[in-house]
């Protein structure tokens, strides 16, 4: 975006103080931004330095005075503590509580906390789980408490998001708090247990917002030498497989490594005895003509169902092979590297009996014997930290742990400096190598200023953030959407969800790679991270 690009009609609520520093391409839209009021001193990110106290380490405690559970943490420079829950449903509808103080010397502005791009003042952010069910649900949009305003010492702020029902059964949920943590085994109780009118919420709540959900929760994985890549839900998978490493040039020949590239689509093929449906799906770049790339993508299509029948019994398996030639690209033909992304062949897996392949990781799991990648960036233990370069000034990134709830991973990166750091633009985004694969979770707005980049390596795999998709085909990640400045002294916490891939000790891994929104990325891994269940 240029300084002579407008800004559309929402960005004054997009964008904030200290989040239009990290924009250097909006650095000639003063005027502008200034007529939005977003340059003013006092602005809706904190005001508010440290307390002086030494930073806290985000931790979920016990039960809170509401019958929450209390989550220690900071914002901006100041320390936090949210008490999140209990949820009560009642019809269609779940109401939580956050019940937020702090105890800096100085007001702490929250309107920006929980929402961060849009919705201003709200908690829209914020996204309630049942990662024992894989399901997602998003805040519909007006909780009927602004969060504009400051939060003081001694006057707490209350807030009650609204969510969709929660289906039967569940006990607890899950809670992703941007800037802050994930909150787990928040308390779901009747209504008569919460110490608060759940019809008065939902009487004065904004409930036309988006469509609630839940959302399946996608699982998304890469192969470290990109030759393949995985979408899960659970109803499906769909493997991809990159038809340059797969074939010949312009051939429907097999390559000497399309077994060990297949093994992926066999492995998932395997957990389902039962069988169901499998569709193969052959694509081409837009070189050539129309006639030629269509029949090459069937040509490639039925290569890989032959082989596969070779490699694995599929008789269980009801098979539909098909090719598309150039007429689903997944990113614009307009570089090589983007017709090399698009020459690729799908193969979906609907199985007949999804729960086969139920059973959820766990640190008995066999430790991956494929070697780690050399690091691209300064690498260190999780709970140790390492110190990485921003803008020539000194950040140090940890984490002290991750926790397994079903299928899933939960954790909080923290990023700290002895002084003021103003975040590059998009740099922790993905690279365009992963970006371009063309997940609606992948797909982001103009603005792609999000902690995306936070991956967990294993078993010769790339696990990226869990994510899901509205009706509409948009998607969004379980993650920060956008990235703040460093305040001296304080964190910058970076919660994140990932598909969980056993053991006793995870990776997390910043890669390397090119995106031409950023061009000041972080790369660093951070490894020996413990895992712990909830």
């Amino acid at each position: 975006m240029s300084s002579s690009t407008p800004l559309p009609p929402d960005a004054c609520a997009r964008l904030t103080r200290r989040g239009v520093l990290t924009l250097p391409a909006l650095a000639g839209a003063g005027a502008v931004l200034a007529g939005c009021g977003v340059l003013k001193k006092g602005g809706s990110a904190s005001s508010g330095k440290s307390s002086g106290a030494a930073s806290p380490r985000a931790a979920a405690t016990a039960t809170g005075p509401h019958g929450g559970v209390v989550l220690s943490t900071e914002y901006q420079g100041a320390p936090m503590t949210v008490e999140v829950g209990p949820v009560a449903v009642k019809g269609k509808y779940t109401v939580a509580r956050f019940h937020i103080s702090t105890d800096s010397k100085e007001d702490v502005y929250l309107s920006q906390a929980f929402a961060q791009l849009e919705n201003v003042g709200t908690t829209a952010d914020v996204r309630m789980m049942s990662l024992e069910q894989s399901l997602v649900y998003v805040e519909l949009g007006g909780n009927t408490e602004d969060l504009s305003g400051a939060v003081t010492k001694g006057a707490p702020k209350d807030a009650f998001p609204v969510f969709g029902a929660l289906n039967d059964g569940v006990h607890s949920v899950e809670m992703l708090l941007p800037n802050m943590g994930v909150v787990v085994g928040v308390p779901v109780v009747k209504e008569s247990e919460v110490d608060f009118n759940v019809d008065d919420v939902i009487a004065k709540a904004n409930l036309q917002g988006p469509d609630p959900g839940p959302f399946k929760l996608e699982r998304a994985t890469v192969s470290m030498d990109g030759s393949s890549d995985t979408k899960q839900d659970e109803k499906s998978t769909t493997v991809t497989v990159a038809g340059d490493v797969t074939f010949a040039t312009d051939s429907d020949q097999l390559s000497a490594q399309a077994d060990s590239v297949l093994a992926t689509v066999v492995e998932q093929i395997k957990k389902f005895p039962s069988g169901g449906e499998l569709t193969i799906t052959g694509h081409t770049d837009d070189v050539a003509d129309d006639a030629h790339n269509q029949d090459l993508s069937e040509r490639r299509a039925k290569a890989v169902s032959e082989r596969l029948k070779k490699l694995t019994d599929s008789s269980k398996w009801k098979e539909s092979v098909s090719g598309k030639g150039e007429s689903s690209p997944r990113v614009p033909n307009d570089t090589d590297e983007h017709r090399q992304l698009n020459r690729r062949v799908e193969i979906t897996l609907t199985p007949s009996k999804p729960a086969e392949s139920s059973a959820s990781p766990s640190a008995s799991a066999a430790p991956s014997s494929t070697v780690m990648p050399k690091a691209a960036g300064p690498a260190g233990k999780g709970p140790e930290g390492v110190d990485v370069t921003i803008r020539d000034k000194v950040a140090h990134m940890s984490i002290d742990s991750v926790t397994r709830v079903g299928k899933f991973l939960i954790g909080t990166v923290r990023l700290e400096a002895e002084q003021d750091v103003i975040m590059p633009a998009a740099c922790l985004v993905l690279p365009e190598s992963i970006e371009g694969l063309g997940w609606a979770a992948l797909k982001y707005d103009m603005f792609r200023f999000g902690a995306y980049s936070l991956t967990i390596l294993d078993g010769g795999k790339r696990y990226l953030e869990g994510g899901f998709s509205f009706s509409d085909g948009r998607g969004s990640l379980l993650a920060n959407q956008f990235v703040y400045d460093l305040v001296a002294g304080g964190v910058l916490s970076m919660p994140a969800v990932w598909p969980d891939p056993g053991g006793d000790r995870v990776v997390v891994d910043l890669p390397d790679g090119n995106n031409p929104i950023a061009p000041h990325r972080i790369v660093a891994r951070l490894t020996d991270i413990p895992v712990v269940n909830a």
